[in-house]
Formats: structure tokens, sequence, C-alpha cells
């Protein structure tokens, strides 16, 4: 009975909370920006969560050897789910949100063909930009900090070249987080013959370009007055700073987890629905993991 959960958990619901959070403050900040109400929230949350399964679903099929390398519980790297069956879960995932989005919401249909176009460069060969040293870093800049963040723009307020410009100090503070998220899986990916910006610079050289790059969200933000990553950036300051004197796995896991968790917490201040939303998906994945598997998954470092 356990294994149909597989299909759903290989979504990997928790990895979307970022991108969640990048869409809402992005519907958020239009609001502000207008001065006026917005729409289609619920609608953008739905599309991008089915485009984005899909994409998820094919990084793990693609990530097989690191996910075992690096001692994950991933579906796939451990047989649990075939290659076969997550590759028509996948693309069944996709082409439902490109396809509703084009029946029902058409104006949503670029962003979320950008979302997955962006997301398959990223994870499938032969371009996998995740195997490519500072193209990784770009790509999950842009997909969360602007890509997704104007989606939610989009909703209430026109995009143009200031809507652009306000996703500075967003995918700067995104670069810092996941260089730390490719510190922590760095072994495992040079075991597995990966080259990654985390194995290009060591955990010491990632861990200072984490600083400066959270640095420069802070100041980014402070200067166009963008709210959110200046107090995202000061939160994880002391654990960025803990990464950057005691450079590996621990430090670079406390800095990713808080750091993304402190601005996680900031939506959930501004828009409570969201936090509800949380506290569901963790609680069924804490569930399923212990039923499953004997695990205890998600939970934080200390």
């Amino acid at each position: 009975m356990m294994r149909i959960f597989d299909y759903f958990f290989l979504t990997r619901p928790i990895v979307l909370i970022p991108s969640w959070a990048f869409l809402i403050v992005g519907y958020l900040r239009g609001i502000e920006k207008t001065g006026s109400g917005g729409g289609g929230l619920s609608m953008a949350w739905l599309l991008l969560t089915l485009v984005l399964s899909g994409v998820y679903i094919v990084n793990q099929i693609f990530d097989r050897e690191t996910d075992r390398e690096n001692g994950k519980l991933y579906l796939l790297a451990e047989g649990h789910v075939t290659v076969r069956s997550a590759a028509v879960e996948a693309a069944i995932l996709i082409a439902a949100g490109l396809v509703i989005s084009l029946i029902a919401r058409r104006d949503h249909f670029l962003w979320l063909a950008a979302s997955a176009i962006l997301g398959l460069l990223y994870s499938a060969d032969p371009v996998r930009l995740k195997g490519r040293p500072i193209l990784d870093l770009a790509a999950n800049a842009v997909g969360y900090g602007a890509v997704a963040f104007l989606y939610g723009f989009s909703l209430s307020a026109r995009v143009d070249g200031e809507a652009l410009l306000m996703t500075v100090p967003y995918m700067l503070l995104v670069g810092a987080i996941f260089l730390h998220t490719a510190v922590v899986d760095s072994e495992g990916d040079a075991a597995a013959g990966l080259r990654t910006s985390a194995t290009l610079l060591g955990a010491k050289g990632a861990s200072i370009v984490a600083w400066i790059l959270l640095a420069g969200a802070f100041f980014a933000g402070l200067l166009l007055r963008e709210p959110y990553p200046p107090v995202a950036a000061l939160g994880g300051l002391f654990f960025f700073s803990w990464g950057l004197l005691s450079p590996g796995k621990k430090g670079s896991s406390l800095s990713y987890q808080w750091g993304s968790l402190i601005f996680v917490l900031l939506v959930v201040i501004r828009f409570p629905r969201f936090g509800a939303l949380l506290v569901i998906v963790f609680a069924v994945t804490r569930l399923y993991y212990h039923f499953r598997f004997g695990k205890v998954y998600p939970r934080l470092d200390f």
C-alpha cells in the first residue's frame, strides 16, 4: 500500500517549497508596487507545482548515481521506482501543467515553459547545466530568483525593466544558498564524475563566494528597496560566517538549511496561508519517510 505513495513523494514536495516562496514573494511585491489586488495565485501555484514536480523527477533520473554516492534516500537512487515509471510520470506532470495553462490561462504559459526548459537543461543530458561550474549556480539563481519571482509578479503587475531589476537581490540570495547545497553534495558529485561549482571552488572557495553573494543580496536589497533579501541575509549571516570559518558539510548544511528557512518564514509572516501549507507538507513527508523507511526526514541540523 505504501508503494502507492512513492509516486507522490517522488515529486519531492519539500524541494518545491523554495519555488512556492519566490512565486508568492513576486506576487506580493507586484501588489505592493501597484497598490492594487492581484489574482490567479492559486492557479499559478498549481501549474508551477505540476511543471516543477515533473522537472524534479527528471533531475532524480539523471542524478541516480550521485544520489547513491551522497547517500540520499531518494526513491530512484535506491530502486523503489523504476526509471521508466518515473519518466512517464515526469512527462505527464510537465505536459499537464503546460496544456492546462494553454487551455485555461495562456498568460501563464511562457513562465511555465521557461521553468520547464531551464529545469530540463539543468538536469538532463546532453546539456546538464548541473555539471557545468558557474552555469549550475546561474541556472538556480535565474530559475528561483527571477523566473518564479517574475511569474508571481506578473499576476498583479506588468513585468518591465524595473521588475527585472528587482530580481537582482533575490538571485544573489539564491546563489549564496545554492553554493552551500553544492558543497554538501560535492564529495559524492566528484566521485560520480560530476563537476560543479563546489567541486571547482572547493568547500573554502565556495563558502567565500557564498558569503560575498549573501552580502550582495543584502546591499542590493537595500539599494532597490526590496525588503525580503536584506532581512534574510542578516538572518543567515551567522550561519554563513560559520560556513566560512569552518568550511565543509556541517557548516554548509547549517547555512543552506537556515538561510532558506529564514527566507521562507518571512514569506509565512506576510502570507500566513503559506505557513499552513508548509505544516501539512512537512507533516505528511515526515510520516511517509517514517513508515516507509524508518527514517527521520526532513530535519534541520543544529
